[in-house]
């Protein structure tokens, strides 16, 4: 007698089928978003000619097929989040340094868990985010290299706790896991394009949708 199995159980050829469908998925994605991606191949072939000893040497030579895995998987994480992110009442915004207009000599709080928008400049998009979320009762901090850290010691204090993370492509669905693996429904927003000094020789302020952001918290809070 043959056991069944609790999940899957692959077929005969599976691979093959995987195979064929991964090469459909990427001629596709390519096709898409061609113009999204088109300066990814330039610049990782620079990362690769690069000789300096950067420790972010192997992140700057991300491939473009794994910007579109990461893509994807940000959005399969938004979607499945979505319902159990609108029933928690409190919602965190962790949005990354590059959004200062001041990048990267923000003037901000330290914190142990995650600094603090000053609100020292209207036309920056940190100040946007903070006066948007207080609209909300939402809270906003900046994002920390630790963020399981930073994810724990929030929803310590919150009891139950939701995210919403704004970063670039090559992090967003990776915090997205980390923040599933604490127990956390994450919801996201992408930077539009990345001006920090992984990718830039002069920083600069990177950007994002602030309507996907408010129509995110409008949803919750609202409808």
């Amino acid at each position: 007698m043959t056991e069944q199995a609790p999940t899957y159980r692959l077929q005969p050829e599976f691979n093959e089928r995987l195979e064929k469908f991964v090469e459909q998925f990427l001629a596709a994605g390519f096709e898409t978003f061609g113009k999204d991606f088109e300066g990814i191949d330039e610049f990782v072939k620079m990362a690769i000619d690069d000789t300096s000893k950067r420790d972010d040497h192997n992140m700057r030579q991300t491939p473009k097929e794994l910007y579109l895995l990461e893509a994807v998987s940000f959005r399969i994480y938004d979607a499945i989040n979505r319902e159990k992110f609108n029933q928690i009442k409190k919602t965190l915004i962790i949005m990354p340094d590059c959004l200062s207009l001041h990048n990267p000599d923000c003037i901000k709080s330290d914190g142990d868990f995650g600094d603090r928008c000053q609100l020292c400049q209207p036309d920056c998009q940190a100040y946007d985010i903070c006066e948007l979320a207080d609209r909300y009762g939402v809270e906003v901090v900046f994002s920390k290299r630790a963020l399981t850290e930073q994810l724990e010691h929030y929803k310590d204090h919150a009891g139950e706790l939701s995210v919403i993370g704004i970063a670039c492509l090559t992090m967003l669905a990776r915090g997205m896991r980390t923040a599933r693996d604490e127990g956390i429904p994450a919801r996201g927003v992408l930077l539009n394009f990345t001006g920090c000094d992984h990718w830039n020789d002069q920083p600069f302020a990177s950007a994002f949708d602030h309507n996907r952001l408010e129509a995110i918290l409008k949803e919750k809070y609202e409808f």
